[in-house]
C-alpha cells in the first residue's frame, strides 16, 4: 500500500490562512478597520444588558404597571456604566438600544460593536465580575485601572470582618490609581448658552412636577458642576447635571443643551428617590455610582468610596442628608 502523500508545508500554511476569519486579518492590519461583532459575542456585556431587562420587568411588577416598551433611566445607567468600560468609545453605538424607543429584550442582532481582542478581554473580566456579584461601579473601576480585582476582595473581607464603613472607604481610596484620561468630545458647535440663573424657573417647575426638593437639585447640581452648563468629566459626564450619554439616551434628552439636561437630571433623580423609597442619601449614591452599587451599599456588601463620597458630602453641606 502506497503511503499517503503529505500536502506541503506552504499548501497547509495557505488553507489554515484563508480559513481565519477576514475580521481576525484585520485585527492584525495596521490602518484596517478594526473587527466586529454582535453583543450576543460579548458574555459580559449580554448579562449586564439582560440582568436590566430582569430589573425593569421585576420593578413593573412590583409597581402593579404593564410592561414598559424601555427600560428606563434607572436600568440603563449600570448597563452603560460598564458598556463604556468594555467598549470605550465603540459604546456609542449602543445609544440607540438604551433610548425611550427601544424594545425591551436583547438588542437587534444587526446592530454591531467593535470586537477587537482588548474589548473581548475586558468583557471576559466584566462576566466574571458580574458572577461574583461585584456592581457595575465596581467592575468598571477595574477595567479602568482604578483598582484591582484583589483590592475589592480585600474591601469585602474587611466589610465581613465588621469593619466601619469608612476604614474600609479610606482602604479603597488608599489603593485608587488615576490611569491617564482618555481623550472626551467637544462641546457641539451650536449649543445654548444659557446659565444656570436663567433656567431657576424652569429648576423650580420641574422639581415641584417631579417632587424633587428645588434645594436638592441645586446641591446636585453645585456638587456635580458648579452650575457650569459645558462641565465635561473624565468619565464623559455631561452638563449641569452631568448626565452620562447613555443616561441621557434613555431619557430623551440632549445633555448638551442646558434645559434638557436639567430636565433628564431631575426626572433621573426623581426616579431614584421613588427606587430608594426617598432615602435620598442612597439616591446619590446611585446617581453618582450607579443603582446597583447603591443597593450593595445599603446591603452592608459594598462601600461609597473616592469620588461617590466627596460628592456627598459636597451636596450634604448645601443640602442636609439624613444619616
Amino acid at each position: 500500500m502506497s503511503r499517503p502523500r503529505r500536502r506541503p508545508l506552504v499548501v497547509l500554511a495557505l488553507t489554515l490562512l484563508v480559513s481565519v476569519r477576514p475580521a481576525a486579518l484585520a485585527a492584525g492590519t495596521p490602518g484596517a478597520e478594526p473587527p466586529r461583532c454582535g453583543l450576543d459575542a460579548l458574555p459580559g456585556l449580554r448579562r449586564q444588558f439582560t440582568r436590566a431587562v430582569s430589573a425593569s420587568a421585576a420593578a413593573g411588577r412590583a409597581a402593579g404597571a404593564s410592561p414598559s416598551p424601555d427600560l428606563g433611566p434607572v436600568h440603563t445607567a449600570d448597563f452603560w456604566r460598564v458598556a463604556q468600560a468594555v467598549l470605550g468609545p465603540g459604546a456609542d453605538a449602543l445609544i440607540g438600544v438604551v433610548s425611550p424607543d427601544a424594545v425591551v429584550g436583547l438588542p437587534p442582532p444587526a446592530l454591531e460593536v467593535t470586537c477587537t481582542p482588548d474589548v473581548r478581554g475586558r468583557d471576559a473580566q466584566a462576566w466574571r465580575m458580574g458572577l461574583g456579584g461585584y456592581s457595575a461601579r465596581e467592575i468598571a473601576d477595574v477595567l479602568n485601572g482604578h483598582l484591582t480585582r484583589a483590592d475589592l476582595d480585600q474591601a469585602r473581607r474587611q466589610l465581613m470582618a465588621g469593619e466601619p464603613a469608612p476604614r474600609v472607604a479610606a482602604f479603597l481610596e488608599g489603593r485608587w490609581r488615576q490611569p491617564a484620561a482618555l481623550p472626551q468630545p467637544a462641546p457641539p458647535a451650536r449649543m445654548d448658552v444659557a446659565t444656570l440663573g436663567e433656567l431657576e424657573r424652569d429648576l423650580d417647575a420641574l422639581a415641584r412636577q417631579h417632587r424633587v426638593a428645588p434645594a436638592l437639585v441645586r446641591a446636585v447640581i453645585a456638587a456635580e458642576s458648579a452650575g457650569n452648563a459645558a462641565a465635561l468629566s473624565s468619565a464623559g459626564a455631561i452638563g449641569l447635571m452631568q448626565l452620562m450619554p447613555g443616561t441621557a439616551a434613555s431619557l430623551g434628552v440632549d445633555p448638551w443643551q442646558p434645559r434638557e439636561n436639567l430636565r433628564g437630571g431631575i426626572v433621573y433623580l426623581a426616579s431614584l428617590l421613588r427606587a430608594f423609597d426617598e432615602n435620598a442619601r442612597l439616591a446619590l449614591i446611585a446617581y453618582n455610582a450607579g443603582p446597583e452599587h447603591a443597593r450593595h451599599v445599603r446591603d452592608g456588601r459594598a462601600v461609597a468610596y473616592r469620588e461617590t463620597r466627596r460628592y456627598l458630602d459636597a451636596v450634604d453641606a448645601r443640602y442636609r442628608l439624613s444619616r
